[in-house]
């Protein structure tokens, strides 16, 4: 009778066995955090130098990826070298933003890399100075993949340094196309939050 307990107890412990050894993608508990902060892209449009000002944020998920959004605007009116008809000289603004995808490699060490993606959409647009006229218009959508090496600081502020190139489409208009807007950024990335 003693032996039949044993064996029965041997039968419902051998399947709890199995799954205490079961391996699974995420593991070691979760942990969640998230940042917010400024962000300056150096870059170039239609081929002459300009300044995006912009934000981004996200939730950081197991210090190693970030489910968060990005917007950015140029800091001023870019003179493009075109004109109208009459000879008046013509400014580009640009805005856009959207979903930003990031992966942190080795987010505890004191310098380390991140590998982020933005999709999104946005508008352009030419337009006269003096009065401001809008010439021409369109909106577009965007991906921006990027690599970044980011600086812990200090507990709740890093420093980000990258390198991105905006693929854009679906913009047209008689002056520009979408390959006069695409193009790569260097961006500088201040990040506060939890991580």
């Amino acid at each position: 009778m003693m032996k039949k307990g044993w064996a029965w107890w041997l039968f419902l412990l051998l399947p709890l066995s199995v799954l205490a050894q079961e391996e699974t993608l995420i593991s070691g508990g979760f942990e969640s955090g998230g940042f917010g902060g400024p962000a300056w892209k150096m870059t170039l449009l239609d081929g002459d130098f300009g300044i995006l000002t912009g934000g981004r944020g996200g939730w950081i998920i197991n210090h190693t990826f970030v489910i968060g959004g990005g917007g950015y605007n140029t800091l001023w009116d870019i003179k493009t070298g075109r004109q109208t008809a009459d000879g008046v000289p013509l400014y580009l603004e640009m805005g856009y933003g959207g979903l930003e995808i990031t992966y942190i490699h080795t987010s505890d060490r004191l310098i380390h890399y991140t590998v982020n993606t933005l999709l999104g959409a946005g508008h352009a647009r030419l337009e006269e100075h003096n009065p401001q006229i809008e010439y021409a218009s369109d909106r577009f959508y965007v991906i921006e993949p990027g690599v970044n090496m980011e600086i812990n600081v200090y507990r709740w502020v890093r420093i980000c340094v990258g390198a991105t190139y905006r693929f854009i489409t679906g913009f047209e208009t008689e002056d520009l196309s979408s390959t006069d807007l695409s193009g790569p950024s260097g961006v500088i990335t201040l990040k506060f939050g939890v991580f």
